[in-house]
């Protein structure tokens, strides 16, 4: 089962609009934001002007990007598993959102908690997805790629709690990185062959 073109198409529009949404529409919202040091979420925190734009992009994402990978990776059910709970993780940030910038709002403190859950689950996710996909990649520069992907990825999710000066630039270079990675990896990308298919060939050399 391969991807088909416009559902790879419509993935990297989805892509563009992240982009576009990440750095023009903090001159749109709450006066307090900046880009410098707030992020992603926080333009889709409640209360806040224009958040349903971050947060449509986000659910967007979460199935788009699933749709794409199950119609590459279904018969590796690990990385399957794997790049599901990612998904869904991020779909949930942007069902349940942030506390706004200004506290003295009044704002859902559940919601606050959900966000903070689902944001801790998608990036652990993604790193332990991006390290299983280097246990299926077939050369060894793609191994080696997804390897250091997670890694990045990782240290920036560091970065955001010991230097929260550039939380925004942190948050924005995750996601620019993580999902120009997970877009380049489903078209280019070579995996091997699942155990099962493995299995299939040894039983019909036997035969």
């Amino acid at each position: 089962m391969k991807q088909t073109k416009s559902s790879y198409l419509f993935f990297l529009i989805i892509y563009a609009m992240l982009l576009l949404a990440a750095f023009i529409l903090p001159f749109f919202t709450d006066r307090e934001y900046s880009l410098l040091k707030n992020t992603l979420s926080e333009l889709g925190a409640q209360n806040t002007p224009y958040n349903w734009i971050m947060n449509f992009i986000f659910i967007l994402l979460g199935f788009i990007t699933f749709i794409n990978g199950f119609k590459i990776l279904h018969k590796h059910h690990l990385q399957t598993l794997l790049l599901l709970v990612f998904c869904i993780s991020l779909v949930l940030t942007g069902i349940f959102l942030s506390a706004p910038l200004n506290r003295e709002l009044v704002f859902d403190s559940f919601q606050n908690e959900m966000h903070a859950i689902f944001s801790t689950i998608n990036g652990v996710s993604f790193f332990i997805y991006a390290l299983s996909i280097s246990f299926i990649a077939r050369w060894s520069e793609q191994k080696m790629a997804s390897i250091v992907i997670g890694i990045i990825v990782l240290i920036l999710s560091y970065s955001i709690f010991i230097h929260s000066g550039y939380r925004g630039i942190y948050h924005r270079g995750i996601f620019i990185i993580a999902f120009g990675w997970i877009l380049y990896s489903f078209k280019f990308y070579e995996f091997t062959i699942s155990k099962k298919e493995y299995f299939k060939i040894l039983n019909r050399k036997s035969k």
